[in-house]
């Protein structure tokens, strides 16, 4: 465990390198990221390549005892080529190029463009592959940050026809899957297929798009997969001259949610995952939980430690700045990623730039470059992971509990909400905190990963899933394990067009109920009784007729009074609960409790508002984090004599947390 920074030794004069390194070593940094955004400097004009700039900061930090990840630098392509390959530019939905002049400009379907990110990735991985000094690679920057993932030009429109064409392999059979014969839609042939830019009916502030969402869903999954396709060309680029790792940094559900990519299928093609996690910037400030989940997908991609690449590191905004994180913040955050899985935290960035857009993007270091604050934090926090490296290996939570996350069906969700407030991540974020909440961790799994090592599936929103998926619940059920679902699942076969089946659909078999009525909560609000106590729902009412399912939850409102809301089914030697309404985050924590007893899961047994409890362990030892995101001191009990990992102290049955305050519990007495 350890920690790093984002550098750039290009943005300074050469005779600030010395000290800059000499305060990361006495900060305990071991690893800087660098090289992202650097295009034009490594090909100022076409064909022309210089790489003497890098030598010499590559020569200079090997020879100063201090590891690398090398980035490619595709993400900001120079002037010289949007100017003479205008096609390389990205359109957005309008149909309007995205001219140069920020980054991300630059269309993944653009021919002329991975040709060109192909050559470059090659040179560099052929110069600096076997260079000591590189421990790493990083390829590209954010892909798909600020909606970049869907492009909407020419070469798109023709690439996804071939995709078409090669998925449906006739326009008879594409025609009726979509049914296009709604809206006087029907195609004669591939090539007039086209890709949803804004129609006559696109109206963004309502949600509404108008397109065939079969039409939708396809681009969206045909878009991810060029991401996908041109992520996995950059990373066999730097393998055909380095063996060492590649990764590339995500971006997750919190913040900067909406990527587009399906982060499953992407993460296959990368050694290690790795995001960038910006909590209280300019765009808003993210609760302690979202922060958590997001964790909690990157260590789910893989099943393995992860890396946070760009952490947090002083107030930001690109046009205003966010609030200055308070003191131990900086410390607290980096804890909270690694009781979560993360084995190295790299903070963005060094020192803060005097110049161009992200000036006011302050790092560990003000613009003046002096030790502050946040930079003593830092070397706080860096010799604590020092130490604890030699007592761990890295650490990660080991969940009993799993959510079942499919990109197929949170872009359905996102092409037709359902009902006004619903949101998939979001209400996926629900039952995450109910966990949680009382220290019980919870991993993601997608449609196709083992879910045996899990006592409990959670499956909300499953709108759809493929023959394989239902199957393998059925198994998992049938074996003893325990699944809910919750409502509008089972409503859709995998071309996003509504089953005509009684709902819920394929899931009948499972959950032993059928749905006889939905009720979209619009401006209205319905009570509901049941083993999560009171609540009230304010999203969606399911009305539920059961099959041979036990009833666990009732309506106490409404024309539907009395009739069932929440049901669980005897399935072979394992159990399937159907949850047909939302509940409060009071309800849902009872909710989690009610499932966790009855499972045998270990759950914290107290709850103290602000205070986050992870158990991990290195698959030897364990430990309990205790992380206070409050503004105020508080006392947590505990259960046994504990070894505090960071202190040394020891104590039992409680301990004291500071505000921001950190303590890592060893119960063991070693």
């Amino acid at each position: 465990m350890r920690i790093g920074v984002d550098y750039y030794p290009e943005h300074w004069d050469k005779n600030r390198w010395k000290t800059d390194i000499k305060m990361m070593h006495k900060a305990h940094i071991g690893v800087v990221r660098i090289g992202e955004f650097a295009w034009s400097l490594y090909e100022p004009k076409e064909g022309k390549f210089e790489f003497g700039w890098m030598d010499e900061i590559l020569d200079f930090l090997d020879k100063n005892q201090m590891k690398v990840v090398l980035c490619t630098p595709s993400a900001a392509p120079p002037k010289w080529l949007t100017d003479r390959y205008t096609d390389s530019l990205q359109w957005d939905i309008y149909g309007r190029p995205k001219l140069f002049g920020t980054r991300k400009h630059y269309c993944f379907n653009s021919d002329v463009y991975r040709k060109k990110v192909k050559i470059l990735n090659e040179k560099i991985a052929s110069r600096y592959g076997n260079h000591e000094v590189v421990e790493g690679w990083q390829i590209d920057n954010e892909l798909g940050w600020s909606n970049t993932t869907r492009c909407y030009c020419e070469s798109c429109r023709k690439k996804f026809q071939s995709w078409l064409k090669a998925k449906y392999q006739t326009i008879e059979n594409l025609n009726q899957t979509y049914g296009t014969v709604f809206w006087s839609q029907i195609y004669n042939d591939f090539e007039e297929v086209i890709i949803p830019r804004a129609g006559a009916c696109y109206d963004s502030c309502h949600d509404t798009q108008g397109q065939n969402p079969a039409l939708l869903l396809d681009y969206d999954r045909f878009c991810s997969d060029s991401v996908i396709s041109f992520a996995k060309e950059s990373v066999n680029s730097i393998r055909k001259f380095s063996e060492k790792p590649v990764t590339t940094n995500l971006l997750d559900a919190a913040v900067n949610s909406g990527t587009g990519i399906d982060y499953f299928k992407l993460a296959k093609e990368l050694d290690f995952v790795t995001w960038d996690n910006y909590v209280e910037f300019q765009w808003g400030k993210a609760l302690k939980e979202t922060v958590s989940r997001d964790h909690a997908l990157l260590r789910s991609y893989k099943k393995q430690p992860f890396w946070v690449m760009e952490q947090q590191a002083g107030p930001c905004g690109w046009s205003k700045m966010g609030p200055s994180p308070a003191p131990g913040k900086l410390r607290l955050w980096t804890y909270q990623a690694v009781a979560n899985g993360a084995d190295t935290v790299v903070y963005f960035r060094w020192r803060s730039c005097p110049f161009g857009t992200e000036q006011l993007w302050h790092g560990i270091l003000d613009h003046n470059g002096d030790e502050n604050r946040r930079y003593e934090e830092i070397a706080k926090t860096g010799l604590e992971m020092d130490k604890l490296s030699k007592y761990y290996k890295a650490l990660m939570p080991h969940p009993k509990v799993a959510i079942l996350k499919s990109f197929d069906c949170e872009w359905s969700q996102g092409i037709h909400r359902q009902a006004e407030g619903l949101q998939y991540d979001q209400y996926q974020l629900d039952y995450y905190k109910a966990f949680t909440k009382l220290g019980c961790p919870v991993d993601f799994v997608s449609p196709e990963d083992d879910f045996g090592q899990y006592k409990l599936i959670l499956a909300p929103l499953l709108l759809m899933t493929e023959e394989d998926t239902k199957n393998r619940l059925e198994k998992y059920a049938d074996g003893g394990g325990t699944i809910l679902f919750s409502f509008r699942s089972g409503i859709k076969n995998m071309h996003n067009n509504m089953l005509q089946e009684t709902l819920p659909g394929f899931l009948q078999k499972l959950t032993g109920i059928e749905v006889e009525e939905v009720d979209p909560l619009l401006e209205k609000e319905t009570n509901v009784s049941g083993v999560f106590g009171q609540s009230t729902g304010k999203i969606w009412c399911d009305i539920i007729k059961s099959k041979q399912a036990q009833v666990l939850g009732i309506y106490t409102g409404d024309y539907y009074s009395g009739r069932p809301c929440f049901t669980v089914n005897k399935f072979g030697k394992g159990h399937v609960y159907y949850l047909g309404c939302d509940l409060d985050e009071n309800a849902m924590k009872k909710l989690a409790l009610y499932l966790g007893n009855g499972l045998e899961i270990k759950m914290f047994p107290y709850e103290i508002e602000g205070v986050e409890a992870i158990t991990a362990d290195d698959e030897e030892k364990e430990v309990l984090f205790l992380l206070n995101h409050s503004d105020s001191p508080v006392v947590v009990p505990v259960q046994g004599v504990y070894r505090e990992m960071l202190t040394g102290e020891r104590g039992e049955d409680s301990i004291y947390l500071e505000a921001t305050g950190v303590a890592i519990l060893n119960f063991d007495n070693n």
